[in-house]
């Protein structure tokens, strides 16, 4: 029901919005989506685990602050001998680096994002002396002559013979 009001809502808003807002629109919810779907299973997983090894009395800030500037060193040996705290540590760090991808996939690849990563480029290009347009008519640049696919004809004028080896 909730799904079906949500697909309603999101139908009429759609018509209101342009093309463009509708691009960021849908990486916003799919960024939501993500985060739904993997709070909600390692969240329940953390409460009921924790709720396992039982309730401790609280005993007052004064004993939960206790050890706050206390930073303890223990090998790798130790820690890895252990699942649980393996599995504890390794997950907060990768979790924070599959993040990142999920967060660059989504927003790094738009076309926003896009125009600006040319910008910058024609703004590096320009400050060391390179041009970034190619002749008119002519085919786009083949930075590597080992790697271009155009015959020896065709790009005999560009690189030096020495280097055609294909």
């Amino acid at each position: 029901m909730a799904i079906y009001a949500f697909y309603k809502r999101r139908r009429n808003y759609m018509q209101l919005i342009s093309n463009a807002n509708r691009d960021r629109y849908l990486r916003l919810m799919a960024i939501s989506l993500i985060e739904i779907l993997g709070t909600i299973p390692l969240g329940t997983y953390i409460i009921v685990f924790n709720a396992k090894l039982g309730v401790v009395p609280w005993k007052g800030w004064a004993a939960m602050h206790r050890h706050f500037s206390e930073v303890l060193q223990i090998p790798g040996f130790i820690w890895r001998n252990d699942p649980l705290a393996s599995l504890g540590l390794e997950l907060f760090r990768w979790e924070l680096v599959a993040c990142a991808f999920i967060f660059f996939a989504l927003f790094g690849f738009a076309g926003d994002a896009r125009e600006h990563y040319y910008r910058l480029y024609e703004s590096l290009a320009r400050r060391i002396g390179k041009s970034t347009s190619t002749p008119h008519g002519a085919p786009l640049a083949c930075v590597v002559p080992l790697l271009c696919p155009y015959p020896f004809g065709l790009t005999s004028f560009i690189f030096p013979p020495v280097l055609h080896l294909l």
